[in-house]
C-alpha cells in the first residue's frame, strides 16, 4: 500500500466539512514530496495560484487528505493530459508537478478508510481536524453524512447481497453498507440512522467497482446516480466553452458534475474493474 495526499480547493473541502463528502479524485501526489511546503508554495506545486485561483494570491492555510491506496484504485500517470487545450484548470502533461513532484490522476473512486483530512498553516506545520472511517460511518465529526454511491467505489458481492462497501484498514476484508431500516440483511449491525453494515473477509466475496459510462451530446460522461428520468453524471470537458454549453458546474479542477435527461444517453456501458496489485500505467513508490 502506497500513502498519497490529494490539495483540496475550497469548495471540497467545505463538502467534506458540511456535507460528509466522500468522493475522491483527480491529481494525487506523493506527502513526502511536498511536506513542509506553506499554503503558498502547495498551491503553486499544483498549479492553482493567481488572484483568479480557488485559494487566491496568499491563502493562510490550505487543506488535504492523505490516505492509503487500495486495490481497486486506478491511477494513471497524466502524460495524455490536454496541455495545450483550451481549459481553466491546470493539466501535468510532463507527469509532474509544477516543483518537479510526480503527480498521478485517480480515476473517482470512495474515499478509502483511515484518509485524514489535514490542515496544512501558514508555517507548513499540519494538523489533522478528520479522519474517514468508511462508507457505513463518514468522517469524523463532519455535519453531514451521505450514504455511499452505488457507481462509485467498491463494491462487494456476498451471497445474494451486492453493496457499496469499504476495504478494512487491514484490507483483509470488506465492510458492506445497507441503507434503509426495512428488511436489514441478517448479521448486519447498525451504524448510524438507517444505515448498517457487517464485515465479510475478502476471501468470502467477490470485491469490485463498476463504472457505468455513456455518451451525452457527443461528450463522454459517468453516470453516478439516476433519479427519475434524470441522471447526475461527472464528466471532463475539453473546454470552459463546452463546460458551459452542457451547463455543467465545476465541483473541483477539471472535474464537473451535470443533470442529464436519460433519454438523452447513448452507448452505455459498465466497465468493471477487479482488485490487482497494481492497476493503472504506474505505482508510486
Amino acid at each position: 500500500m502506497s500513502v498519497l495526499e490529494k490539495l483540496l480547493v475550497p469548495e471540497v473541502s467545505r463538502r467534506i466539512v458540511q456535507q460528509g463528502h466522500d468522493e475522491l479524485t483527480g491529481a494525487v501526489y506523493r506527502p513526502d514530496d511536498l511536506i513542509g511546503l506553506t499554503p503558498v508554495e502547495r498551491v503553486r506545486a499544483l498549479g492553482l495560484n493567481g488572484q483568479d485561483g480557488p485559494f487566491g494570491e496568499a491563502p493562510d492555510h490550505v487543506d488535504v487528505v492523505r490516505f492509503g491506496t487500495n486495490p481497486l484504485m486506478d491511477l494513471r500517470i497524466p502524460t495524455n493530459a490536454p496541455g495545450h487545450a483550451d481549459v481553466p484548470w491546470p493539466t501535468y502533461p510532463t507527469g509532474f508537478l509544477r516543483n518537479a513532484a510526480p503527480v498521478w490522476i485517480l480515476t473517482m473512486t470512495r474515499m478509502p478508510v483511515g484518509a485524514r483530512f489535514i490542515r496544512v498553516d501558514l508555517d507548513g506545520t499540519e494538523r489533522e481536524l478528520s479522519r474517514y472511517h468508511g462508507a457505513a460511518r463518514g468522517w469524523e465529526r463532519a455535519h453531514g453524512y451521505v450514504p455511499p454511491l452505488h457507481l462509485v467505489g467498491p463494491r462487494a458481492k456476498h451471497g445474494t447481497l451486492d453493496l457499496p462497501c469499504s476495504y478494512t484498514a487491514d484490507q483483509q476484508s470488506v465492510e458492506m453498507v445497507w441503507v434503509g431500516d426495512e428488511q436489514v440483511p441478517q448479521g448486519f449491525e447498525q451504524t448510524r440512522p438507517r444505515v448498517h453494515a457487517r464485515v465479510v473477509p475478502v476471501t468470502e466475496c467477490e470485491v469490485f467497482d463498476i463504472a457505468l459510462v455513456a455518451r451525452w451530446r457527443e461528450q463522454r460522461v459517468r453516470i453516478l446516480q439516476q433519479a427519475g428520468d434524470e441522471v447526475l453524471v461527472v464528466l471532463t470537458p475539453d473546454s470552459a466553452a463546452r463546460a458551459e454549453e452542457l451547463g455543467a458546474v465545476e465541483i473541483e479542477p477539471g472535474v464537473y458534475q451535470a443533470t442529464a435527461p436519460v433519454a438523452e444517453l447513448t452507448d452505455r456501458e459498465g466497465v468493471r474493474s477487479d482488485p490487482v496489485p497494481t492497476r493503472g500505467r504506474a505505482t508510486p513508490g
